[in-house]
């Protein structure tokens, strides 16, 4: 029996649980009635989990017997990879649990616990524009009181405590709830919560978890289209770099264009997830307080019906302002979705993305380099309403930080790798590296070699005298 939690504890509990939502998934995902019918929710669960439990920056960032690095690394890191409002939330639930736990000079006993767990319900409350009972935040906040309850420094007694309080509060969500009660299930997120607490549970009786059998649940969609017939057609969620203090703007601003507004992070870097019929100003409220970037913005499907917006085609032309190195890259655009027109303006190039409707009907995006044009063809989503794409694809290729560098000879590469220097910061990713194809490898080696912990592509062209080099 565990009588303290250090680093390696703290490990086995976020794989413990992220085995666990693993093997409930599909049973987390049928329970899926709130705040949409869209049977994610256990998908996002496991999606932000896993983004921290196999996170390659743990060893990096957190030595094996560092509490601190580790529970603060993990949660960074469940933040950068959040999936939808029950991911966010489990992102700001991490975050608070590792904020107490990373302050303590000694292993963390029952006490500490309880202290990480209060935490970590005061920010999933504070995240939420308009929290609402009978969710995983009852269930997170009965487990903290259960916790509290004991006055216990007994780590085992403190689980238990907040393991029983966990199980009740999901058992009584339909009664809080609504349109659980109208389904007949319980709230999907709380029961994600309570998983997470079982695997704590089995990290202090240094036992295995024992896996529940999952069991799909068959939820009364008929009860819940009433409500589903009004819902918003789209999911937009995006990173920002934002001051702490302009939070609150940015909360009211995007609560004046949607619902389900949770708003996760600190430390000058936020995640952003709403509901709404207009992407464009969610997206819009976040530019006009800081840097957002990994935008998404998702058809909603709610109880099986499609978003009420009209899916009937657009085009949308990424017009390059170099129209001379046009050539070089149309081969890298078609492959990526891109239909090249010729619209008389040899100056210009422009790409439809398609051609289901003439131009007209369309939108534009300016795009200053075909690495920004590549990244707005990957957020590309024909289903969505024209003006909501566009919004989209001008986030991503603005999020893209770019360089072009001169080509030709062997010293090239060390030219690429002093101008991502630039570029490249503690949260970079992906460096795109593209160049022709003689050179493209070469290149991106050295730039792997100077940057291990990024993920490097490769975009092979035609003839092409420059580099051109994206960080995002």
């Amino acid at each position: 029996m565990l009588e303290a939690l250090d680093a390696a504890a703290v490990r086995r509990w976020y794989e413990g649980g992220l085995a666990a939502l693993d093997a409930m998934r599909e049973e987390i995902n049928s329970l899926n009635v709130f705040p949409v019918a869209d049977a994610d929710t256990g998908t996002n669960l496991h999606l932000t989990l896993g983004s921290a439990a196999t996170s390659s920056k743990i060893s990096d960032d957190a030595p094996a017997g560092d509490l601190a690095a580790t529970a603060m690394t993990m949660a960074r890191e469940s933040l950068l990879g959040a999936r939808g409002s029950s991911g966010v939330i489990l992102s700001q639930l991490l975050r608070g649990v590792a904020e107490v736990l990373a302050a303590q000079r000694l292993p963390p006993r029952g006490k500490g616990l309880t202290r990480a767990l209060e935490r970590a319900v005061a920010l999933a409350y504070a995240a939420v524009a308009h929290p609402v009972e009978g969710t995983m935040l009852t269930v997170a906040r009965a487990a903290a009181e259960a916790a509290k309850a004991t006055g216990s420094d007994d780590l085992h007694a403190v689980v238990a405590a907040a393991v029983g309080a966990a199980h009740r509060a999901l058992a009584e969500t339909p009664e809080q709830l609504d349109v659980l009660s109208r389904a007949g299930v319980v709230d999907a997120g709380g029961r994600g919560v309570v998983l997470l607490l079982e695997a704590l549970q089995a990290v202090v009786e240094e036992r295995p978890l024992v896996m529940p059998s999952p069991s799909i649940a068959h939820p009364r969609l008929d009860a819940v289209e009433p409500v589903a017939a009004g819902a918003p057609a789209y999911e937009v969620m995006y990173l920002i770099d934002v001051a702490d203090e302009r939070v609150p703007t940015l909360r009211a601003a995007l609560d004046g264009v949607g619902d389900s507004v949770v708003v996760s992070g600190g430390g000058g870097l936020w995640n952003v997830h709403v509901h709404t019929d207009d992407a464009g100003a969610a997206i819009d409220a976040g530019a006009a307080v800081g840097h957002a970037h990994r935008i998404r913005v998702t058809p909603l499907v709610v109880s099986g019906v499609e978003p009420h917006v009209a899916h009937d085609g657009h085009v949308v032309r990424l017009v390059l302002g170099d129209g001379s190195t046009l050539a070089a890259f149309r081969d890298a655009l078609c492959e990526a979705g891109a239909t090249l027109v010729d619209d008389g303006r040899p100056a210009v190039g422009l790409v439809d993305v398609t051609a289901a409707v003439p131009p007209s009907s369309g939108a534009h995006v300016a795009v200053d380099s075909p690495v920004a044009a590549l990244a707005a063809l990957a957020v590309h989503d024909p289903a969505v309403a024209v003006a909501d794409d566009a919004a989209a694809m001008t986030a991503a290729a603005a999020a893209v930080r770019c360089a072009r560098v001169p080509g030709g000879g062997a010293e090239s590469a060390a030219r690429c790798v002093e101008a991502l220097r630039a570029l490249v910061d503690v949260d970079t990713e992906l460096i795109t590296v593209v160049a022709e194809k003689d050179a493209v490898a070469r290149i991106a080696e050295r730039v792997r070699e100077s940057f291990p912990s990024v993920q490097v592509a490769t975009v092979a062209v035609g003839e092409s005298a420059d580099v051109w080099l994206g960080a995002e």
